[in-house]
């Protein structure tokens, strides 16, 4: 999964997110058995699961998914961590929003907004302000939204692309998180070192960092 189940107390992590491709194309027996698992376990940890669906994840993959304890949130907004957190996903969409965004919460800017989303955001840049990606014809566009969210919106989570990099939408201040693979799924020489990301909400500021997974 995405983290040890040993990690859970250590960091003391209230829930675990996976931004989609649970799954990859083609899946086995075993497969659906193995995430199957892993979620079970992770909830009878006391940690819950939240995911949303990537492109890779075929109706076999979300039904197994569906059958488990975990949680789908597309197109849905779940609250956690004593009202802290809000947490909204977005299935992929092949450059469209699946559902509506997510709306300004209404409790004064007392809880933190997360935007977990699949799709390849746009226009995505890493810390040296270069593009993250330039070639995925099926993007999805977060200028319009992010015009209507600034203020409020306190971080954005991005699953589908191979390589994991902290960036933000260009001209805009939400940071952006782009997780890259947890396992070694890309030929790419870029970073694609299996990783998971410890997001850390305290006093309505987040931190962000990076773990490898080994």
């Amino acid at each position: 999964m995405l983290v040890g189940i040993a990690s859970f107390q250590l960091f003391d992590i209230d829930a675990v997110v996976h931004a989609g491709d649970v799954f990859d194309h083609e899946i086995t027996r075993e497969d659906r058995g193995h995430v199957r698992e892993e979620i079970r376990r992770t909830h009878d940890a006391g940690v819950s699961v939240y995911y949303i669906h990537g492109n890779h994840d075929n109706k076999a993959g979300n039904r197994t998914l569906r059958q488990g304890p975990g949680i789908h949130i597309g197109g849905e907004t779940v609250v956690f961590g004593d009202g802290t957190v809000r947490l909204s996903g977005l299935d992929y969409g092949a450059g469209e929003f699946s559902s509506p965004p997510p709306e300004k919460p209404g409790d004064d800017g007392g809880s933190v907004s997360i935007l977990v989303l699949h799709d390849t955001p746009y226009p995505a840049v890493g810390e040296n302000g270069s593009p993250i990606h330039r070639t995925d014809p099926n993007h999805l566009d977060l200028r319009e939204f992010l015009d209507s969210a600034e203020g409020w919106l306190d971080l954005i989570v991005s699953g589908h692309l191979h390589v994991g990099s902290r960036a933000s939408i260009a001209g805009y201040e939400t940071p952006l998180i782009v997780t890259g693979p947890t396992a070694e799924i890309s030929t790419s020489t870029q970073e694609t070192a299996p990783s998971t990301w410890l997001v850390t909400v305290l006093n309505g500021e987040v931190q962000v960092e990076r773990q490898q997974l080994v």
